[in-house]
């Protein structure tokens, strides 16, 4: 039995090379719907929150000609849209449609005492069109929902509303958003955007269905929610309304946006609700307030690189007025945005707009990505098979003995795994092809060289390059194989994501270190176990600790620097701005800096120095980087594979002078220390 499980066990990796490649196959249409999606969309929507401009008028001495100026130049500038927010009492007041009183202010204005007992909110319309809109509004929200007393007053003839809520709380109600406002922004020529919070409370269904109804009426397409939630969401699965939410919204049209940025994603916004909206869901990427402030050519990188790298179509723009002690006026930083957006006067190709539109993207109304391929999805269980056959070929450069068994289990257990969840098997698979996919190519770039030493032969940089770049190729099937298995709009839209990035960082690195230290002399079943026995019984010298702690601070920083929330240095961040502007697509740093050309010196001295192999664990970073790249599920396919391959031709020739360097070392170290 166990002679019969060797003999197919040998001729198991033939074939399991044939099922990598016929996995390899079924990525390609996979691969290529995507990219259709990708490009099924080209418009960009530049969004201003009039909230904040509102805000910034009330410190200027005429706020309305202000707000007319301030729009007249945002829509020359290229913005299209503005944002409109459920009112407030206070809104109100600052867009000159209320005036609010306390109950001690109501007292002074009237000439009455204050009633013992009553903390009320008094307001008075400064307008008949102010009342005769804003007064059934006011009503539905204090009498009907909250079922608070509201009583009418006037003053000199001027109607108001008594509201039984003290001053503070009357405030923090939110309420539809101010129709005249509206009417306005449409008479400017902007389209709307409306923000919706989950601070209606209690939830009505049919107070939501008649609020997007009247905004349905003008023309308003999309929803964009305002806190931390999604509206009718409640941590209470029986209390909780976001399917009635999206149900109503895809009854009038309307669609949402996933808001890039957040430190959390916004509660309810599932998988499950954009699937409710039919997908009708773009990505939103948010210049904060506390960024009005920035350089606008610092502005303009930002939102150049949110079309370009991370597929955003919706540019929403904040500012806060602020103090400035150093000129002594308020600081709307209205200029700094605009300038950002149309570039300086000298130079207006400069501008984020002349920039964007150079990419091949347009100003207008956003648009969700169209579904392409959506009948492609059995081709995943065969790119599964060929991923369980890659990692069986990885295990046996390990334990050659384990290819069959680990084939069988691999694909029958991801298999199995589909039908129960597809979406946790296939992102497993991913996890797995991302890892095997770097080690298995450097591994068999070492093994290619280790018979090169034996058999003395001449290998120089050209060589070593070439092996480089068969094995940056053969990482590339690894990416092929985790586009694959994560095609789909949830993950283009960052509903999903690749897991195990940390991992996917550390655990090629110590594969790669283990098979140096343990089996690539081929020692055996005995002799491993010799190894690691002397390993574990050698004497540790303080040379040894601080290696390890040296080490111990590299791979944090390495950590530090992973994934999204990565840290840079300051340095690197302005030679990132450089490469960016100057090649218009930045390679990463650590590849063609570091990775890269030390993959190349490794190999290189790897032929002379058998020591030389322990390189490459550090060198496998370039190849991991590479699957990385692609695991950005957000970022353009064409963007990461001009990213990688501007990382290979410049790390090659970064390479050069890693070599050079290790040359001129080498030869003073021959002569002068050996003498």
């Amino acid at each position: 039995m166990l002679q019969r499980y060797i003999s197919v066990n040998k001729r198991a990796q033939k074939w399991l090379w044939w099922l990598v490649v016929l996995g390899l196959i079924a990525t390609l249409p996979l691969v290529y719907k995507r990219i259709e999606t990708e490009r099924s969309t080209n418009q960009v929507d530049i969004v201003f929150d009039y909230r904040d401009l509102l805000d910034a008028s009330i410190y200027r001495p005429n706020p309305e000609s202000y707000i007319l100026e301030k729009l007249k130049l945002m829509k020359e500038a290229g913005i299209g849209s503005m944002s409109v927010n459920e009112s407030t009492l206070e809104e109100l007041k600052n867009s000159r449609r209320i005036q609010l009183y306390t109950p001690q202010e109501y007292s002074l204005l009237t000439g009455k005492p204050i009633t013992p007992g009553e903390n009320n909110t008094y307001l008075l319309f400064t307008s008949n069109e102010a009342r005769d809109k804003l007064q059934p509004i006011i009503e539905k929200t204090y009498r009907e929902r909250l079922k608070v007393s509201v009583n009418s007053w006037s003053y000199n003839n001027r109607p108001g509303l008594i509201i039984s809520l003290p001053y503070e709380e009357a405030n923090t109600k939110p309420m539809e958003p101010d129709p005249i406002t509206m009417d306005m922004l449409e008479g400017q020529g902007f389209r709307l955007i409306a923000r919706i919070s989950n601070r209606m409370q209690p939830y009505s269904e049919e107070e939501l269905e008649g609020l997007l109804k009247k905004l349905s009426h003008r023309n308003i397409k999309r929803i964009v929610f305002d806190g931390s939630a999604v509206t009718g969401y409640d941590e209470d699965p029986d209390l909780n309304n976001v399917k009635e939410t999206a149900e109503l919204l895809r009854k009038y049209d309307m669609g949402s946006a996933i808001i890039d940025r957040l430190k959390a994603p916004q509660k309810g916004f599932t998988v499950h609700f954009a699937e409710e909206l039919d997908y009708n869901v773009v990505r939103l990427f948010p210049l904060y307030e506390t960024e009005a402030n920035l350089k606008p050519e610092v502005i303009a990188d930002k939102l150049v690189l949110a079309v370009k790298d991370r597929n955003l179509r919706i540019l929403f723009l904040n500012t806060k007025a602020a103090k400035d002690m150093d000129k002594g006026f308020i600081n709307d930083y209205l200029d700094n945005i605009l300038t950002s957006l149309t570039g300086p006067e000298d130079n207006p190709s400069e501008g984020a707009i002349a920039r964007i539109e150079k990419l091949g993207y347009e100003l207008g109304e956003a648009h969700p990505f169209v579904l392409y391929g959506t009948g492609l999805t059995p081709l995943k269980p065969v790119v599964m098979v060929g991923g369980a056959a890659l990692i069986a070929l990885t295990i046996g450069l390990f334990f050659p003995m384990l290819v069959s068994g680990a084939f069988v289990i691999g694909a029958l257990g991801s298999l199995g795994l589909y039908v129960l969840s597809s979406s946790l098997a296939v992102q497993a698979m991913a996890f797995g092809v991302g890892v095997c996919a770097p080690t298995l190519a450097t591994l068999l770039a070492i093994r290619y060289i280790s018979r090169l030493r034996e058999k003395k032969m001449v290998f120089g940089w050209w060589k070593a390059t070439a092996v480089f770049v068969v094995t940056s190729m053969f990482s590339v099937v690894g990416v092929l194989y985790v586009v694959a298995l994560l095609s789909g709009i949830t993950y283009y839209l960052v509903l999903q994501q690749f897991r195990g990035v940390a991992l996917l960082h550390l655990l090629p690195i110590g594969l790669v270190a283990v098979y140096a230290l343990l089996f690539a002399d081929s020692l055996g079943l005995k002799g491993i176990v010799a190894r690691i026995r002397a390993i574990l019984l050698a004497k540790i010298t303080v040379l040894w600790i601080l290696l390890a702690a040296v080490f111990g601070a590299m791979a944090y920083y390495y950590l530090t620097r992973t994934g999204n929330e990565g840290q840079a240095t300051q340095m690197e961040k302005l030679i990132r701005t450089y490469l960016e502007n100057g090649l218009g697509v930045r390679p990463r740093f650590k590849e063609f800096v570091f990775a890269h050309p030390l993959f190349i010196l490794a190999a290189y001295l790897f032929v002379k120095y058998r020591n030389a192999i322990y390189l490459f664990a550090g060198a496998i970073m370039g190849q991991l980087s590479i699957i990385d790249t692609f695991a950005h599920l957000h970022t353009p396919l064409y963007i990461s594979f001009i990213r990688i391959g501007m990382g290979i031709v410049l790390g090659i020739v970064v390479s050069l002078a890693y070599v050079a360097v290790w040359e001129l070392a080498a030869r003073g170290w021959r002569r002068w220390v050996t003498r």
